[in-house]
């Protein structure tokens, strides 16, 4: 089975504070834009020898220039890590195997989400292939806060440490400009230095919801640019001097801890990324919807 893994950008994130657990409670909305990773996924007759009671998958990753060395070939990448638990909660660990094959053009530690994305392509993909299997939700929970939401893509409400996901109808599609700085930002060192409340009161889903439903509805650019916000932006801006003077621009905002910027728009003379290092790519592209 081929299918594509979207990246995404956040088009608001608040910190509503820190949880008893040590995790902070999150209100975002997330969008999925046309920058892809292809995979390529086969579920197969387990492997003649192979040693029972392990996954056997068969991974091979190849790298867009784009992307950099740093994408785990080994079974510490996330699609990897979704099939070995697809296997072992299907109870296929001894019967089947999975052949993947990983065509990587979203950079790694960019806030794109793209190896949560490809987590979610292999659990959807295997479940479809095995026509069902285990519920999908719990499992890519577990892989990581953003893979629900790859579960759903489009547009959507993600609240909790963004694992509970709600979609909401899409803004119209709009083309952003994205900058991709020569180095990424690790997410745990961002909320580590977020100076966050204790959580007081839980969100309500359902106000969430029709709050964000009410005002992403069609929304045009001029909507969007208002509406943007990333409490993530400060502490990341600390920690790497370079986003300081990146960010210098109000056009030109952050999605989740970074390092990757966008804007809203396409017209490059406007967009705040002229002075911006030549080590920063610039590309172009589009919301994607369900």
């Amino acid at each position: 089975m081929k299918l594509e893994a979207p990246a995404k950008i956040n088009l608001y994130l608040e910190v509503l504070g820190r949880r008893e657990d040590g995790f902070h409670e999150l209100v975002t909305v997330l969008q999925t834009i046309d920058l892809v990773d292809d995979l390529e996924v086969a579920l197969r007759p387990k492997t003649a020898g192979a040693p029972a009671g392990q996954a056997d998958i068969d991974f091979r990753l190849d790298r867009e220039s784009l992307v950099g060395a740093d994408v785990p070939a080994d079974e510490r990448n996330l699609a990897v890590r979704a099939a070995r638990d697809w296997l072992a909660a299907a109870g296929r660990l001894d019967s089947h195997g999975v052949d993947l094959a990983l065509l990587k053009r979203i950079p790694s530690g960019a806030g794109l989400g793209g190896g949560s994305s490809d987590a979610a392509a292999v659990l959807t993909a295997l479940d479809t292939l095995a026509s069902g299997g285990p519920e999908l939700q719990p499992l890519a929970a577990a892989l990581g806060s953003d893979v629900p939401f790859f579960l759903v893509g489009g547009t959507a409400l993600c609240l909790g440490r963004g694992e509970h996901v709600t979609p909401i109808e899409q803004p119209a599609c709009f083309e952003l400009m994205l900058g991709l700085p020569d180095f990424g930002v690790p997410t745990p060192s961002v909320y580590a230095a977020l100076d966050a409340p204790t959580l007081r009161t839980q969100p309500n889903p359902r106000e969430h919801a029709r709050h964000w439903a009410t005002r992403l509805a069609q929304a045009d650019v001029d909507a969007l640019e208002s509406i943007y916000r990333n409490d993530l932006e400060p502490p990341a801006r600390t920690l790497h001097a370079p986003l300081d003077d990146l960010l210098e621009s109000p056009a030109v905002h952050l999605s989740g801890s970074g390092s990757t910027l966008f804007l809203f728009g396409s017209a490059e003379q406007d967009s705040g990324f002229v002075c911006a290092p030549s080590s920063m790519r610039r590309i172009r592209h589009r919301s994607k919807n369900r």
